[in-house]
């Protein structure tokens, strides 16, 4: 798009917003009505005004606020999160990470989480909301400037270009968002020398106009603009696409990485252009580059101007399912085909509630003199034996006869309460059936009331509405390009930034660090990481679940049922502690029990702390004493076989060697072939004692035994025979 005069912008953004309006007229028109029956704003007004003159009831049974609250509740449950990802050279993991750690500050500090869940109401409730990305500066005595997520509160006030199609409206050429001023907030914000602020400005404005355009209709559009010049004013945000051809040079850096920069870019350090003698063209080339140009402009005048660092408009909405019908727009919500079930159901319940306000509450009827007895007023309320009543005559019209009236009669009329009650059920399911959400997926039945069962169906329901979250998140990943696009122009140079780890921990930093050719880094003497996210592309696209501290309660919440199944595990050493310090989440009362089951090292420890540390110690060393003796005892009982077992190895061995050494020498020395065999059965024999030994000490050990058994069983017999003479004795005595 052409850049335009000064002069000619403030007409131009009027006529830009008069047409976004025009186009999306009924879109808007519909949007209106859902964001009104989510409020439970659902009675067309002239029937309400109606049924209020006339004192009749209309009742509003909200069904659909509670499906959007849903969409609302996963996006904040399930809050979107980057991930960041190296792309072609010059571009690392480590790099990746510190990006991907500034989104999650610039979210952080920004409170995306309530941009998102805004602007993911919006879409499920009337099918249009925004998102917003501006920058600003880090504090009041600084220069240097930081992104900022900014939550669109009215989408209505921010419109876009009419021709634009993409999903996110990646290809509008303009957009702009509108902001009211009341007089003293615009004279305070823009000063008290403007045009729509002065009679005369407005109208020689208007008649330049005139002149110039041949355009009679403006004076109608600066009226809306500027409330016929008392306000309130009207000022847009403007932004519009601007197309500068730019040279693209590819450079080379001394590790070999090969990287493209504009003809504007500041170059790195270590880069160099490659040139090729024979084709000039072939390492340059004229690329079509987007600016982005942010104009705040009135009704008559450019108020300020300014560029944007980004290369789309910083605006991205969030839309519902769109369907083109012969080139017209048709933006859904998900109320959007539950508006029609919901008008029945508060038909049926407003007008079973006025069938019941109107039923009679007397429950007798008779002729008149027939109640003359005082028990009828009170019938309903006592209980009597009998009633009478007193007979009363009446002329029969026809033949003037008298004849005796009927007794009187119990009213049993009922109104058909159950058929509208069924009628409301009906309308009530075509609501679900509309919206997917469903009772079970709430859990609002008795049968569903497992947490697994209600998850599993609440994640069914979900299947059915995906698109509006995913719409979010797709918004959501274009905004996260457009950061990476950003950061290198506002954080370039080094310095220390802040990043937000995964697990929400703040950490510092250090980025675009700069080393010698040799990439020595002269502090520590090794090869340094630059962390330069000046250089080489990445892509960040949206992971979706739940947040840190949503996995921290449910991690909690297991630890807490395995607990249950295995109490022992918490007798195990620092387990009991560290789990109350994960429990308690930093609470100071907590951590004070927990510094008792498992002081911290190097923290001070109280004399109750180091008394029940030293009880702890001397019953570990009780047991260790017990173990001990225990072992010493299986040791000495098994010591005669472990004696045995190694004399009978070491004389197997001995007795091989010497066997092959006797057969080599007894032909030469008979003499001494004699001694080794005197010494071998001597070795046999001491083999064979030892064997004996162990024989009888087993032999020792089960007689052992036995004498005791033998003991005990004597004994037990000697006390159960007292116990006879005793109770004879008892017994000689009581005869």
């Amino acid at each position: 798009m052409a850049s335009i005069p000064h002069k000619d912008l403030p007409r131009f953004v009027r006529a830009c917003y008069d047409a976004s309006r025009k186009s999306n007229e009924d879109n808007r028109r519909a949007e209106k009505e859902r964001l009104q029956f989510y409020i439970g704003e659902q009675w067309r007004e002239e029937e309400k005004s109606k049924r209020k003159s006339q004192g009749r009831p209309w009742l509003v049974v909200n069904k659909c606020k509670p499906a959007v609250d849903q969409i609302e509740g996963d996006i904040r449950l399930n809050p979107p999160g980057p991930q960041c990802h190296p792309v072609g050279s010059g571009a690392d993991g480590d790099t990746a990470d510190i990006i991907e750690g500034l989104i999650r500050e610039c979210e952080y500090r920004s409170g995306a989480k309530t941009a998102y869940s805004t602007a993911g109401k919006y879409a499920a409730a009337s099918g249009y909301g925004v998102l917003e990305l501006a920058t600003e500066y880090s504090g009041e005595r600084d220069f240097s400037q930081q992104l900022v997520i900014q939550s669109v509160e009215d989408p209505n006030c921010v419109f876009f270009d009419a021709t634009s199609r993409m999903a996110n409206r990646q290809d509008a050429g303009h957009a702009g968002k509108l902001k009211m001023y009341n007089r003293v907030d615009y004279i305070a914000t823009f000063g008290n020398k403007r045009k729509v602020l002065e009679k005369r400005g407005l109208g020689n404005a208007i008649g330049w106009m005139q002149d110039a355009i041949g355009t009679p209709g403006e004076m109608a559009q600066i009226n809306e603009w500027t409330g016929t010049g008392n306000g309130p004013f009207y000022v847009c945000e403007f932004y519009m696409v601007e197309i500068d051809p730019i040279k693209l040079q590819m450079y080379r850096s001394t590790s070999g990485a090969e990287i493209a920069f504009f003809e504007d870019e500041k170059i790195p350090a270590g880069f160099r252009p490659l040139i090729d003698p024979d084709d000039p063209k072939r390492y340059t080339r004229m690329v079509p580059r987007r600016k982005i140009k942010k104009y705040v402009v009135d009704a008559l005048e450019v108020l300020d101007e300014t560029e944007w660092l980004g290369t789309l408009i910083p605006l991205f909405p969030v839309l519902g399912p769109e369907v083109y019908i012969d080139g017209k727009l048709h933006r859904l919500s998900l109320i959007a085909g539950a508006i029609d079930g919901q008008r029945g159901l508060n038909y049926a319940a407003t007008t079973a509630a006025e069938t019941m306000g109107s039923m009679s509450r007397a429950p007798w009827i008779g002729p008149t003199g027939t109640f003359d007895d005082p028990r009828w007023k009170d019938a309903n309320t006592e209980m009597y034996a009998y009633l009478e009543y007193k007979p009363v005559f009446v002329t029969d019209e026809t033949t003037g006869a008298q004849q005796l009236a009927p007794p009187p009669t119990k009213n049993m009329f009922e109104a058909a309460i159950q058929w509208m009650i069924g009628l409301g059920s009906w309308f009530s399911d075509h609501i679900k059936a509309t919206t997917n959400i469903y009772d079970p997926s709430l859990g609002q039945q008795k049968g569903d009331q497992s947490g697994k069962a209600i998850e599993q169906l609440r994640s069914e329901s979900n299947v059915g509405n995906f698109s509006y979250s995913d719409n979010l998140h797709r918004a959501v990943e274009v905004m996260y390009g457009e950061m990476c696009c950003i950061f290198p122009k506002i954080l370039d140079g080094q310095r220390v930034v802040t990043i937000v780890k995964p697990d929400t921990k703040h950490e510092l930093v250090e980025i675009n660090k700069d080393f010698p050719a040799n990439g020595i880094d002269p502090k520590t003497g090794k090869k340094g990481k630059a962390n330069n996210i000046c250089i080489g592309e990445y892509s960040v696209r949206v992971t979706v679940g739940p947040s840190y501290e949503t996995r921290n309660e449910q991690a909690i919440t297991q630890f807490t049922e395995f607990m249950k199944i295995d109490p022992q595990i918490v007798s195990a050493p620092g387990v009991a502690g560290k789990a109350l310090r994960w429990i308690g989440q930093g609470n100071p009362q907590i951590e004070a029990i927990a510094d008792i089951l498992d002081p911290k090292p190097g923290a001070d420890v109280t004399p109750q702390q180091m008394q029940q540390a030293l009880q702890q110690s001397q019953q570990q060393n009780q047991q260790l004493m017990q173990a001990a003796q225990r072992l010493a005892n299986e040791l000495k009982s098994k010591l005669p076989e472990i004696e045995y077992k190694k004399w009978s190895d070491m004389l197997k061995a001995a007795t091989q060697i010497r066997v092959a050494e006797i057969s080599a020498s007894k032909d030469m020395d008979n003499e001494a072939a004699n001694r080794e065999a005197e010494l071998l059965e001597t070795l046999l024999g001491m083999a064979h004692e030892h064997g004996m030994q162990k024989e009888e000490h087993e032999h020792a050990q089960i007689t052992q035994a036995a004498q005791q058994e033998h003991e005990a069983a004597s004994q037990v017999s000697d006390q159960a025979a007292q116990a006879q003479q005793a109770e004879a004795s008892q017994g000689e005595k009581n005869g």
